[in-house]
């Protein structure tokens, strides 16, 4: 699912179709990996920032072992809360896509596709943190993005069915 998120908008449409919990797992794997990569670049600067604070290394020293474990359970807690916030609000973009392209969906089978399709936003916003922010517009940009991929995802969904008109009412013909 990571390597054809970022070049098969085909089985990104496809990804509709897989169970919920599949996609869930991805989530949990995929935000799992980058926040120890964002864990790690907190911890080599975290000695700067403590040393910011103006508290006394005497009193950091007994919460230093406490610092790291809750750390990073806050920071894996704040980044899948974020990139569901985020899926969500993908897929509601998704829904106004499929309805231009004249494609048929449901908010469900949207939320799947933008949770995958968030795969190479969420690498962006990743590298501009570990690069200490130096990618311009990095937000916009991430969802500029998302935007591309559900776009080109939405365009293999089923098209809408066509709107079958009444027949005309034709009076009897008498003889």
């Amino acid at each position: 699912m990571f390597l054809s998120a970022f070049y098969e908008p085909k089985k990104l449409a496809a990804y509709r179709l897989l169970p919920f919990g599949k996609v869930v797992k991805y989530i949990f794997v995929f935000v799992l990996l980058t926040a120890v990569l964002s864990f790690i670049s907190f911890s080599l600067s975290s000695g700067a920032i403590l040393e910011d604070t103006g508290i006394p290394a005497e009193e950091l020293k007994g919460i230093g072992p406490l610092l790291y474990p809750a750390a990073f359970v806050l920071q894996f807690l704040i980044s899948t809360f974020y990139f569901y916030i985020k899926a969500s609000i993908a897929a509601l973009a998704g829904m106004g896509i499929i309805r231009l392209r004249g494609r048929r969906g449901e908010y469900r089978h949207l939320w799947r596709t933008a949770a995958v399709a968030l795969t190479a936003p969420t690498l962006l916003l990743l590298a501009d943190d570990l690069l200490g922010g130096t990618i311009p517009y990095a937000a916009p940009l991430s969802w500029a993005v998302a935007l591309v991929y559900i776009w080109l995802a939405a365009g293999y969904y089923p098209k809408n069915a066509p709107v079958k008109r009444p027949a005309a009412h034709k009076p009897p013909v008498r003889s």
